[in-house]
């Protein structure tokens, strides 16, 4: 049970695997293109057709008595979550903007701040891609409780 935070996201997922210490997690990609009324004239809605029905797998650390088919409940902080998502959609459009801006109020011209911009951009998603090789954002995932499977002996 993740303590001191009572702003924590919950989500049920299904155990796909268990080896090496960790439980790989499985669940349906959620998009609200469903039922959304403009989605035939959504990019976003087209997208989401594209991945639908793909599964979004995590691995997460292993508790015990837990077995591949047993539903899981996984707890993230929001902390943890809102600092993930301003890395990844917040960031890389800043870094983006600042770098044209200078390019521009140093009068460079259009190849060099396409160039100067495309190296911003590049370089924005190191600190999400060092975050996530380090583990943080799992490390903050926590399997709260496990709903095992009706198992037919």
């Amino acid at each position: 049970m993740i303590e001191g935070d009572d702003r924590v996201l919950r989500r049920t997922l299904r155990v796909a695997a268990v080896r090496d210490g960790q439980v790989e997690l499985e669940a349906d990609r959620l998009s609200a293109c469903r039922t959304c009324a403009v989605k035939a004239g959504c990019g976003t809605g087209a997208l989401a057709e594209m991945i639908e029905g793909r599964t979004l797998r995590i691995s997460v650390a292993r508790p015990d008595h837990i077995s591949p088919g047993d539903d899981v409940t996984v707890a993230l902080p929001a902390g943890a979550f809102l600092g993930a998502a301003g890395l990844a959609y917040l960031l890389p459009p800043f870094a983006l903007v600042v770098a044209v801006m200078v390019c521009a109020g140093l009068g460079l011209t259009d190849r060099a701040t396409f160039a100067i911009g495309l190296g911003a951009l590049a370089l924005s998603f190191w600190p999400l891609r060092r975050v996530d090789r380090a583990g943080r954002l799992m490390a903050a995932m926590q399997i709260e409780t496990v709903h095992p499977a009706d198992r037919v002996s």
